[in-house]
């Protein structure tokens, strides 16, 4: 059955979720890099040294990972392609930070909660590019 070149209801209330989803993530790397201070108060002993102790390029691809991430939305909502690209860039980010973070020892001291998190932000990447992918398919991106 073909498509119709006009998205349903909602692809448009995905596309917003996953939008305030990446400005939460634009908030949180903004307030890592201006204000580390803050995000340090709230950590235990153990935790404080692996912040500390992350590489320099950590806080670029994180950012590559939110900005990639916010820009592939504005991208659905104004139904561009490009979409399926940026999401994929920010997907390769996530994957290089989450990674980094499990294998660093990270996951090993972090709560419940925490560790929900954890796992949701590459899921929620993955979930982004299909859906970008799914609406390129459809043609409702030009």
């Amino acid at each position: 059955m073909p498509y119709s070149s006009k998205p349903q209801m909602w692809f448009w209330v995905l596309a917003i979720i996953f939008l305030l989803w990446n400005l939460m993530g634009i908030g949180a790397w903004s307030t890592e890099m201006a204000a580390p201070d803050i995000m340090m108060e709230q950590m235990n002993e153990q935790q404080q040294e692996l912040y500390q102790s992350r590489p320099g390029w950590y806080m670029y691809v994180y950012g590559v990972a939110v900005f990639a991430g916010l820009l592939a939305c504005i991208m659905l909502l104004f139904k561009r392609k490009f979409a399926v690209l940026l999401s994929l860039i920010s997907l390769f980010a996530v994957i290089i930070t989450t990674s980094y973070n499990f294998f660093n020892g990270s996951w090993d001291i972090i709560n419940t909660g925490d560790k929900f998190f954890f796992l949701s932000v590459p899921a929620l990447s993955v979930c982004l590019w299909l859906f970008a992918r799914s609406a390129k398919s459809k043609a409702w991106l030009r």
